[in-house]
Protein backbone atom coordinates (compact mmCIF):
# COMPACT_ATOMS: atom_id res chain seq x y z
CA UNK A 1 0.00 0.00 0.00
CA UNK A 2 1.21 3.19 -0.82
CA UNK A 3 0.05 5.97 2.01
CA UNK A 4 -0.76 9.17 0.32
CA UNK A 5 -1.26 11.40 3.45
CA UNK A 6 1.00 13.83 3.09
CA UNK A 7 0.83 14.32 -0.73
CA UNK A 8 -3.17 15.14 0.46
CA UNK A 9 -2.51 17.95 3.47
CA UNK A 10 0.15 19.36 0.94
CA UNK A 11 3.17 18.52 3.15
CA UNK A 12 4.44 16.59 -0.90
CA UNK A 13 3.72 17.81 -4.55
CA UNK A 14 4.94 14.91 -5.93
CA UNK A 15 5.42 11.12 -4.63
CA UNK A 16 7.22 8.73 -6.65
CA UNK A 17 6.77 5.21 -7.18
CA UNK A 18 8.60 2.05 -8.33
CA UNK A 19 7.21 -1.57 -7.99
CA UNK A 20 8.30 -4.85 -9.23
CA UNK A 21 5.81 -7.91 -9.97
CA UNK A 22 7.90 -10.95 -10.03
CA UNK A 23 5.00 -13.61 -11.50
CA UNK A 24 2.35 -12.17 -13.42
CA UNK A 25 0.35 -15.67 -13.22
CA UNK A 26 -2.66 -13.90 -14.65
CA UNK A 27 -1.35 -13.31 -18.24
CA UNK A 28 -1.21 -16.49 -20.39
CA UNK A 29 2.47 -16.42 -21.30
CA UNK A 30 5.24 -19.08 -20.38
CA UNK A 31 6.97 -15.99 -17.95
CA UNK A 32 6.05 -12.37 -17.14
CA UNK A 33 7.27 -10.19 -14.58
CA UNK A 34 7.11 -6.63 -14.81
CA UNK A 35 8.22 -3.39 -13.41
CA UNK A 36 6.21 -0.32 -12.96
CA UNK A 37 7.36 3.20 -12.24
CA UNK A 38 6.16 6.90 -12.12
CA UNK A 39 4.70 9.67 -10.30
CA UNK A 40 1.63 10.97 -8.44
CA UNK A 41 0.77 14.51 -7.76
CA UNK A 42 -1.75 16.74 -6.31
CA UNK A 43 -3.24 19.27 -8.21
CA UNK A 44 -4.91 21.47 -6.28
CA UNK A 45 -7.16 18.29 -5.08
CA UNK A 46 -7.26 16.54 -7.89
CA UNK A 47 -4.57 13.58 -7.21
CA UNK A 48 -3.08 12.10 -10.82
CA UNK A 49 -0.86 8.95 -11.38
CA UNK A 50 1.24 8.86 -14.47
CA UNK A 51 3.81 6.09 -15.52
CA UNK A 52 4.78 3.18 -17.13
CA UNK A 53 4.88 -0.28 -16.74
CA UNK A 54 7.30 -2.32 -18.65
CA UNK A 55 6.74 -6.19 -18.68
CA UNK A 56 9.29 -9.00 -19.41
CA UNK A 57 7.10 -12.06 -20.67
CA UNK A 58 8.34 -14.88 -22.41
CA UNK A 59 5.09 -15.91 -24.94
CA UNK A 60 4.55 -18.69 -27.62
CA UNK A 61 3.39 -16.85 -31.08
CA UNK A 62 -0.20 -17.83 -31.65
CA UNK A 63 0.22 -19.13 -35.23
CA UNK A 64 3.31 -20.87 -34.72
CA UNK A 65 3.83 -21.78 -31.38
CA UNK A 66 7.67 -20.27 -31.31
CA UNK A 67 8.46 -18.56 -28.32
CA UNK A 68 8.99 -14.97 -28.68
CA UNK A 69 9.95 -12.01 -25.86
CA UNK A 70 7.40 -9.51 -25.31
CA UNK A 71 8.24 -6.24 -23.60
CA UNK A 72 6.20 -3.68 -25.08
CA UNK A 73 6.19 -0.55 -22.77
CA UNK A 74 2.73 0.35 -21.61
CA UNK A 75 1.67 4.00 -20.18
CA UNK A 76 -0.11 4.32 -16.99
CA UNK A 77 -2.52 7.25 -16.53
CA UNK A 78 -5.38 7.11 -13.48
CA UNK A 79 -7.19 9.69 -11.78
CA UNK A 80 -7.51 8.69 -8.01
CA UNK A 81 -10.12 9.88 -5.32
CA UNK A 82 -11.17 9.23 -1.91
CA UNK A 83 -15.30 8.95 -2.53
CA UNK A 84 -16.88 8.38 -5.95
CA UNK A 85 -19.93 11.13 -7.15
CA UNK A 86 -21.55 8.05 -8.93
CA UNK A 87 -20.42 4.06 -8.37
CA UNK A 88 -20.29 3.20 -12.29
CA UNK A 89 -17.18 5.93 -12.47
CA UNK A 90 -14.50 3.65 -14.02
CA UNK A 91 -12.06 6.33 -14.63
CA UNK A 92 -11.24 6.88 -11.10
CA UNK A 93 -9.27 4.93 -8.53
CA UNK A 94 -10.57 4.94 -5.01
CA UNK A 95 -8.16 5.06 -2.29
CA UNK A 96 -8.91 3.84 1.19
CA UNK A 97 -7.99 5.11 4.27
CA UNK A 98 -5.77 7.58 1.98
CA UNK A 99 -3.81 4.90 0.46
CA UNK A 100 -3.61 2.73 -2.51
CA UNK A 101 -2.31 -0.37 -3.23
CA UNK A 102 0.29 0.44 -6.63
CA UNK A 103 0.46 -3.35 -7.45
CA UNK A 104 -3.22 -3.56 -7.49
CA UNK A 105 -3.57 -0.98 -9.93
CA UNK A 106 -0.09 -2.24 -12.23
CA UNK A 107 -1.79 -5.54 -11.90
CA UNK A 108 -5.14 -4.25 -13.26
CA UNK A 109 -3.64 -2.19 -15.95
CA UNK A 110 -1.63 -5.24 -17.24
CA UNK A 111 -4.70 -7.24 -17.58
CA UNK A 112 -6.17 -4.61 -19.71
CA UNK A 113 -3.18 -3.37 -21.66
CA UNK A 114 -1.68 -6.63 -22.79
CA UNK A 115 -2.09 -8.52 -26.23
CA UNK A 116 -4.81 -11.46 -26.15
CA UNK A 117 -2.46 -13.08 -29.21
CA UNK A 118 1.10 -12.56 -29.57
CA UNK A 119 2.86 -13.06 -32.93
CA UNK A 120 6.55 -13.81 -33.83
CA UNK A 121 6.25 -11.55 -37.30
CA UNK A 122 3.14 -10.15 -38.74
CA UNK A 123 4.02 -12.10 -41.96
CA UNK A 124 4.02 -15.56 -39.46
CA UNK A 125 3.32 -18.23 -41.66
CA UNK A 126 1.67 -20.25 -38.92
CA UNK A 127 2.08 -24.15 -38.94
CA UNK A 128 1.00 -26.78 -41.57
CA UNK A 129 -1.98 -28.07 -41.13
CA UNK A 130 -1.36 -31.30 -42.48
CA UNK A 131 2.57 -32.54 -40.73
CA UNK A 132 2.72 -29.39 -38.27
CA UNK A 133 6.04 -28.04 -39.51
CA UNK A 134 6.51 -24.47 -38.95
CA UNK A 135 6.40 -22.91 -42.34
CA UNK A 136 8.34 -20.28 -41.22
CA UNK A 137 11.60 -22.01 -41.53
CA UNK A 138 10.54 -23.55 -44.95
CA UNK A 139 8.04 -25.34 -47.19
CA UNK A 140 7.37 -29.03 -45.43
CA UNK A 141 6.56 -30.72 -48.82
CA UNK A 142 3.05 -32.16 -48.42
CA UNK A 143 0.68 -31.89 -51.49
CA UNK A 144 -0.83 -28.54 -51.07
CA UNK A 145 -3.15 -29.88 -54.62
CA UNK A 146 -5.43 -31.76 -52.81
CA UNK A 147 -8.85 -30.32 -52.85
CA UNK A 148 -11.56 -30.75 -50.31
CA UNK A 149 -14.46 -32.32 -52.65
CA UNK A 150 -17.66 -30.38 -50.50
CA UNK A 151 -16.43 -27.64 -52.66
CA UNK A 152 -16.82 -29.05 -55.99
CA UNK A 153 -20.50 -27.93 -56.33
CA UNK A 154 -18.89 -24.18 -56.38
CA UNK A 155 -16.57 -25.23 -58.63
CA UNK A 156 -19.33 -26.00 -61.19
CA UNK A 157 -21.22 -22.66 -60.20
CA UNK A 158 -18.38 -20.61 -61.18
CA UNK A 159 -17.70 -22.74 -64.19
CA UNK A 160 -13.79 -23.51 -62.80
Amino acid sequence: MLDLKKLLDGSLESLDFSVEIQDCDFVDAVSCKASACGTITNHSGLILLNGSIKPDAVVECARCGREISYSDEITLNAKITDKLANEDEDEFILMQDFAIDIEDIVRTALILELPTRYLCDEDCKGLCPKCGSNLNDGECGCDSGEHDSRWDVLKDFFGE
